[in-house]
């Protein structure tokens, strides 16, 4: 009984510190996506480094941990490629990346010419899987016209998801969506979360006058992806041996966990959303 309510009390005070945490965050985010322009580009940099870093971090001590000395300077390149709308600085980016990860690795070690290729590999991962997002996010924004309706679409169906899905989960949550991935997950949480995204998603562009049948697809799909994201972060979580992502020092989501696990679901949907939105022109 002792240990149960102690439990109790653990979770209470944790969902209090996730509340506070969103109270103060959610309401900057919104703001300086409002504002647009070098103030959402300048949010968005010092989120992506930190998720970068931790990516490589979660890595520590295996043969093919990327190198967060070539990886985070040419994520932030990538993301101001993007806010500068000039496509060879990123492809540049990448190319002196594979060059100077290859450098160092062979410097390091010199007759492992496999571990080096596998260096190069992880650090373009951790390029392709948090900085591209983050610069599709800026790309979204500097669109002339929708762009704030683009960011908030994203939004909405990743915190719907989030937010229904956690609801829901508590409430009726019983058989298990991936217990081997992530044993907190359930079926009843998920279908909440995407019906729950639904919603916020489809008012937004009905309310905006930008809802047309060609982005039905887009909203319906997005939702799925926001799932995914969430358990591919825990799988790579679980992977790796690590309970959170978070780095010593860089922990800005108190009660959160690390940014990768608060933008693991946005990194999917933002890049849906981009993909999607540029294949269909309306981007």
């Amino acid at each position: 009984m002792r240990e149960s309510r102690v439990t109790d009390s653990a979770e209470s005070t944790e969902l209090r510190i996730r509340l506070i945490t969103a109270s103060v965050l959610l309401p900057i985010a919104i703001l300086v996506s409002f504002a647009g322009g070098g103030l959402f580009f300048g949010l968005i940099l010092p989120v992506m480094g930190i998720g970068m870093l931790e990516f490589y971090v979660m890595e520590k001590d295996t043969p093919t941990q990327g190198s967060s000395l070539t990886g985070i300077p040419t994520g932030i390149a990538v993301v101001a490629s993007f806010y500068l709308q000039d496509d060879r600085v990123w492809q540049l980016a990448l190319l002196l990346c594979i060059i100077f990860t290859l450098i160092l690795e062979f410097a390091r070690h010199p007759k492992q010419a496999g571990r080096a290729l596998g260096q190069v590999g992880t650090t373009l991962c951790g390029v392709f899987y948090v900085a591209f997002p983050a610069a599709f996010m800026v790309s979204l924004r500097n669109a002339p016209e929708d762009g704030l309706i683009w960011i908030f679409v994203v939004f909405a169906i990743t915190w719907g998801t989030d937010t229904f899905g956690y609801v829901f989960g508590r409430m009726f949550g019983k058989k298990k969506l991936a217990p081997s991935i992530s044993p907190n997950k359930t079926v009843e949480g998920a279908v909440g979360g995407i019906l729950g995204a639904w919603i916020p998603a489809f008012l937004l562009l009905l309310f905006t006058d930008a809802l047309e049948p060609i982005l039905i697809p887009m909203v319906a799909v997005g939702p799925l992806l926001a799932v995914g994201g969430d358990l591919f972060e825990s799988a790579m979580k679980r992977f790796f041996r690590v309970k959170d992502s978070y780095v010593a020092g860089f922990n800005v989501f108190p009660g959160h966990g690390g940014v990768l696990d608060r933008i693991d679901a946005l990194v999917w949907v933002a890049s849906w959303v981009f993909l999607y939105l540029s294949l269909a022109g309306l981007f």
